[in-house]
């Protein structure tokens, strides 16, 4: 279903990630609550605790719909891979729209002057300067001098060792189970056991061939991992050409 929406999208002339496009407008909008809520309190005009309300409603609802395609981005361009800024991300992302949720709940029974709805804004305004850094990294970490260089290296391991299987992410020798798509690429334990010992779902020998670490070492195997997920599962997100 997921791969079908990103399929329509395409056929529209649509080839981007759609959290980016959404996540801006929660956190424009609890900043923008935060302000609101001091200014109202600064300025003396209670009409702005209530604009700050309707900012934190709107909130909850593009959060909601941000965490939602988030998680479609994720599956999609990841292939649901358990990266460490996507999980900081999720950690923060959950707790901070049931923030919001909370939010709402306390406006409605006390009323948008409330004083609960100050600390609320805050945690928030912090919640959201925490997403963004960590999302930050997750598309410009590749920028990075040292970043660069370990791309470089994974780059020319896998054009060494896994080019002629699987160009541009395909698999000449099984073509219905792609690389991009693979579910050893979830993590780098997994996928470091599967080039070890590569084995079938039930637990047949595959076709490729195993490397030792004699022929690829972990320290190989790791800029190798790095080199596919940025490259080969979401070739969409990369940010930068390796020189």
């Amino acid at each position: 279903m997921i791969n079908f929406i990103y399929t329509l999208l395409g056929s529209l002339g649509y080839h981007h990630p759609l959290h980016p496009v959404l996540v801006h407008l929660p956190i424009g909008l609890t900043m923008g609550a935060l302000v609101l809520s001091l200014a109202a309190r600064i300025l003396h005009k209670p009409e702005l605790h209530r604009s700050a309300y309707h900012a934190l409603i709107l909130t909850a609802i593009f959060s909601v719909a941000a965490l939602f395609v988030g998680f479609m981005d994720w599956r999609h361009y990841f292939n649901g891979a358990w990266l460490r800024p996507i999980a900081i991300k999720i950690f923060i992302a959950i707790p901070f729209t049931c923030l919001m949720l909370l939010g709402i709940g306390i406006g409605y029974l006390k009323g948008p002057q409330s004083k609960a709805l100050l600390p609320i804004y805050m945690l928030g305004f912090f919640s959201v300067m925490s997403l963004g850094y960590f999302g930050g990294e997750l598309t410009f970490s590749a920028r990075s001098p040292i970043a660069i260089s370990i791309l470089s290296a994974g780059q020319n391991l896998f054009e060494a060792n896994c080019g002629s299987c699987h160009a541009f992410g395909g698999n000449s020798l099984v073509p219905s189970k792609p690389l991009h798509s693979s579910p050893q690429l979830a993590s780098l334990d997994k996928f470091k056991a599967h080039v070890r010992n590569p084995t079938l779902a039930g637990g047949a020998q595959a076709m490729m061939p195993a490397f030792s670490e004699k022929k690829l070492s972990d320290a190989d195997l790791e800029k190798l991992y790095v080199y596919i997920q940025r490259y080969i599962v979401q070739p969409q997100c990369a940010t930068s050409q390796i020189p």
